[in-house]
């Protein structure tokens, strides 16, 4: 199984390397990775783009792997169409979708993830995120509530881009909807533009998977604790789940990327 890995990237991460590093250690390899990077400086996209070069070269990787480098402006950002703009780019009809402040679990996190499409009736897998175990790990009953939490809004049939592998093809039918936070204003801040597009796929027939074996370490390094920052997430994110809930279903989602053939943004092929 061909898979591409889009990693979205805003001023190249603390663990941009080591995400990288993981990747080429897995069991099953991506043959491509996509880097969709957000205002980043020149500075440090020379070094994004430098690492992300000697990463494909390096002897780690047991095929041919490529990459692209994606570069977006502030102006142009959303969650949503970040997330487009990295799926359009991808060759390979899976394509796993993560940031660079999330690492795989395990050597084994695409063997997990890719594992479930042997049912075409999977249209995505997701898994759970959890404390970091270096810099601001998370411990005892702090680490406790996060995880609970957390697995209180993922249990449900959610494939979110913190970390999943999505087929392209219904991507194709039903991108990650631009206009979400016209219908719902919350969404601009929080996304979950993911969380819809698993609604819309459970509408259409379809099967989402939470496995938490295909699971990441995530943080973003605040001050604020994690902790505190997941709790507060959970009733926010329920609130926009519950309006997301009502809409109507089967319905149409909005990309500009679908609005005629030319390609809106620039990719650089660093293969």
């Amino acid at each position: 199984m061909n898979i591409s890995v889009v990693i979205r990237t805003r001023d190249k991460e603390r663990y941009f390397d080591p995400l990288l590093e993981s990747l080429a250690s897995q069991t099953v390899q991506a043959s491509e990775l996509v880097v969709v990077d957000n205002f980043s400086s020149e500075e440090k996209r020379r070094s994004l783009k430098s690492d992300l070069s000697e990463t494909v070269r390096s002897g780690l990787w047991k095929g041919k792997v490529s990459a692209k480098l994606i570069a977006l402006s502030d102006d142009e950002f959303s969650h949503a169409y970040s997330t487009n703009v990295g799926v359009a780019a991808a060759e390979n009809q899976f394509v796993c979708i993560t940031n660079a402040h999330s690492l795989p679990s395990s050597k084994r996190w695409l063997q997990e993830g890719t594992k479930h499409f042997g049912n075409r009736n999977v249209a995505g897998v997701s898994g759970f995120f959890v404390p970091h175990q270096e810099g601001t790990a998370i411990r005892g009953v702090d680490k406790a509530v996060y995880q609970f939490t957390q697995r209180a809004i993922l249990r449900q049939d959610w494939c979110s881009t913190i970390n999943c592998i999505i087929r392209k093809s219904l991507w194709q039918v039903y991108p990650f909807d631009e206009n979400l936070p016209k219908i719902i204003p919350e969404t601009k801040k929080y996304g979950l533009e993911d969380y819809d597009w698993s609604k819309e796929m459970l509408a259409r027939g379809f099967m989402i998977v939470v496995d938490p074996m295909f699971s990441v370490f995530h943080s973003h390094g605040r001050v604020l604790s994690e902790t505190a920052r997941n709790v507060k997430g959970y009733f926010v994110y329920k609130q926009i789940q519950q309006k997301i809930d009502l809409l109507n279903r089967p319905r149409v989602s909005f990309s500009r990327l679908s609005q005629d053939d030319r390609s809106e943004f620039a990719i650089e092929s660093l293969s």
